[in-house]
């Protein structure tokens, strides 16, 4: 964390492009990195499979110390849900991953011609999981609501391109990282993330 700000107060001294705020917002398909849970049937692979597939959104604002170097804040979430069976047990779910922190960016020109941009973001964080599941069996109805919390880290990649004087358009991969125990079970909070998003620079 030191060498990267370091990094940031060097090349903030190399100023070619006026200062400003941009505000980013992304969505796409989400991919979670969670093993398949113990002694399960096919169904129930089948289901918890799906749960790993979902949708993924982001927020981020942030302001452009010069034309390099970008520092912000980011809210990132995957959502999943499936019904399903596993082991004769009728199964409804839904998982969301949400992660909260702030990032360093770095901009890379690759084509001053086209005005195309090469992206990295990377920080800190706090991960928040929740999952609720309905379980039906033999006819009784059981619901289970459980959330917590882990320190996390966000890393994406993108490329960009000016569509307008101050938006551009974005192609990314981020990937999140972390893990936390519930109930003395490990789980993996992983995910990764193709998408697209629009940046507004003011």
């Amino acid at each position: 964390m030191t060498f990267a700000l370091c990094t940031v107060v060097a090349l903030a001294q190399d100023k070619q492009d006026p200062q400003s705020f941009f505000i980013r917002v992304g969505g796409g398909f989400g991919q979670r990195l969670a093993q398949l849970p113990p002694q399960i049937d096919a169904n129930g692979r089948d289901h918890y499979g799906k749960m790993r597939s979902g949708f993924h959104t982001n927020l981020q604002v942030g302001y452009l110390i010069n034309h390099k170097v970008g520092i912000g804040a980011i809210y990132s979430r995957f959502g999943s849900k499936n019904k399903g069976i596993s082991n004769g047990v009728s199964i409804d779910s839904k998982d969301a991953v949400s992660f909260a922190g702030v990032t360093i960016n770095n901009i890379i020109p690759i084509s001053d011609k086209h005005d195309i941009n090469f992206n990295t973001r990377v920080g800190p964080g706090l991960l928040f999981y929740n999952t609720q599941n309905t379980l039906v069996n033999a006819g009784v109805t059981t619901f289970s609501d459980l959330s917590d919390e882990s320190l996390g880290l966000f890393t994406g990649v993108s490329l960009d391109y000016r569509i307008a004087n101050n938006l551009r358009f974005e192609i990314n991969v981020d990937k999140t990282w972390g893990r936390l125990t519930i109930n003395k079970v490990k789980t993996n909070l992983e995910y990764i993330a193709l998408g697209v998003g629009l940046r507004f620079q003011f």
